[in-house]
Parts: structure tokens; C-alpha cells; sequence
């Protein structure tokens, strides 16, 4: 085959992969590509020298997820909070629920290495999550009978943790739905940002909304996120049941509060997104 055919096939494979929907089982030209960079050393190269020529980089060739890329620091492909949440003030909640998706969708450490793993997160649990890390955070500042550490030039600047415990979790509109300044309604569009870019699927409404991961997921949080942030939370005591649901225990404690009861007094519904 021909350098030229060669390039228009690494370009095709490369347009596959800029559809995070999309995978190699739902298309057999996307399959038989990545079937071929799997096995065809020289075309792979190929491939990861276009895809530098985006200022990208090449995580995987999967067969489950199919090509999936990665951003530089020039690339003009990044994406940010910024890109999905338009209101300065709602972007920290929303990195916050970016981080308990990961935890909660992988809260033990092998999972992100068992291709059969299928996470499953809602609104609900992500926001009990932090709400249970923030008291946890909460608790071990009063014990060591510390301040918020706010800067004395800054006074308007406060921890994450207790900006998140001071947004209201559920406050509904007059038509009953999460206002859009509440934690389930931030929540709700990160998850739905991480459902219509391929890295969660929709899987019902329980909860405030029920998501389950994908393999493209699983992939970039493995290469990108690594495993620091689940040890962190392991150490404030965060625990996950079959269920997915959350629970707290107090590191030195003789038994776990009940799922839930470290929770937020309104229960959360919203969803995780990215």
C-alpha cells in the first residue's frame, strides 16, 4: 500500500477518534483500523506522528473505547470546566463532581485495571460523597482547633470544602426541577457533559439521574488521573457499598455511620459529568 494510502487511513482513524461516541463495535471500518494499529507497527507510528501534528497525543488503541487521545499543552483541542460550566461561580462544585464521578464510578483501585469493571454513579452519591468528605475535613479542622486558612489580604477566599457545604443541594423551582444553581444541577451537567463525550452512559432517572462508565472512560481516568486522589479519599474515611452508595467512616472509629446519615440533610440528586 502506497505512503499516500497509508495517510489517508491514519487520517480516518484519526477522524473515528474525534467521536467519542462513537466505537469499533458500532463500525466496522473504525474496527478493522484499529485492528490494523494493533498489529502493524509502522502504521501505529503513523499514527502517533499525526496526531502530534494536532499537538495530541495517543493514550491507546483500544479495542473496547478505539482511539483514544490525549491533549498537550498547545493543543487547541483542550477542554476545561470553563468549557461546560459558564458561571465562574459554579465551576469549583463542578470540579468537585468531576473528582467524586471518578471515585465513586472507581473507588477500589483494581477496578481501573479490570476490563470488566462497569461503574455506576447518580447525582444522589456523588453529592453525598463530598458532602461526607467535607464534614470529614470539617471535623479535623475543629480538632486541631484550626481556621479556615484564609489568607488575611483575601478574606473573601474559603476552603472548597466549605464553599461546597454552603451551596444549597437541592433547591427546586416551581416546577419542581433542581434549580440551576444547586449542587444536583451542576452535578446533573457535569454528567451529562461526560455522557455526550463518550465517557458515561445514561442508564436511568433514580436518584437524580443514573450513569454507568465507559471503557474510553475507564482508559483516560487510568492513564491521566492515576490512582493518588482514590487513596486520599480512602484516608477521610469514604467508602463505597455494592450499591454505590457512599458511607463514612471516621479514620480510628469502631463502626461506620449508616449510608447516608453523614449526608447532606436534603438527599442529593444530581449527576456527575466531565
Amino acid at each position: 500500500m502506497s505512503d499516500v494510502n497509508d495517510m489517508a487511513a491514519v487520517n480516518r482513524l484519526l477522524a473515528f477518534g474525534f467521536q467519542p461516541g462513537l466505537t469499533p463495535r458500532r463500525n466496522a471500518e473504525y474496527a478493522a483500523l484499529v485492528g490494523r494499529c494493533r498489529t502493524d507497527p509502522a502504521f501505529a507510528q503513523l499514527l502517533h506522528a499525526a496526531a502530534r501534528g494536532f499537538d495530541l497525543s495517543v493514550i491507546t488503541v483500544d479495542s473496547r473505547a478505539g482511539l483514544v487521545l490525549g491533549t498537550t499543552a498547545e493543543t487547541q483541542f483542550a477542554v476545561s470546566v470553563a468549557d461546560h460550566i459558564s458561571k465562574p461561580a459554579d465551576r469549583p462544585i463542578a470540579a468537585l463532581a468531576h473528582l467524586a464521578i471518578v471515585a465513586l464510578a472507581y473507588y477500589r483501585p483494581e477496578d481501573l485495571d479490570d476490563e470488566a469493571h462497569v461503574g455506576r454513579v447518580t447525582v444522589r452519591h456523588v453529592d453525598a460523597m463530598v458532602e461526607q468528605a467535607a464534614k470529614e475535613l470539617e471535623r479535623r479542622a475543629a480538632e486541631a482547633d484550626v481556621d479556615d486558612g484564609v489568607p488575611v489580604d483575601h478574606p473573601d477566599l474559603i476552603r472548597l470544602w466549605r464553599y461546597y457545604q454552603r451551596r444549597n443541594p437541592v433547591a427546586s423551582t416551581g416546577d419542581d426541577r433542581a434549580h440551576s444553581k444547586s449542587r444536583h444541577a451542576i452535578i446533573k451537567r457535569v454528567a451529562e457533559y461526560l455522557a455526550d463525550n463518550g465517557m458515561l452512559r445514561r442508564a436511568g432517572r433514580e436518584n437524580g439521574g443514573t450513569y454507568t462508565t465507559t471503557a474510553r472512560y475507564q482508559i483516560q481516568v487510568r492513564e491521566l488521573a492515576g490512582q493518588r486522589m482514590l487513596g486520599e479519599l480512602a484516608a477521610l474515611g469514604i467508602t463505597v457499598g455494592p450499591d454505590s452508595e457512599p458511607s463514612f467512616s471516621s479514620p480510628g472509629s469502631a463502626s461506620a455511620d449508616p449510608p447516608g446519615t453523614a449526608a447532606s440533610p436534603s438527599p442529593p440528586s444530581a449527576e456527575p459529568g466531565a
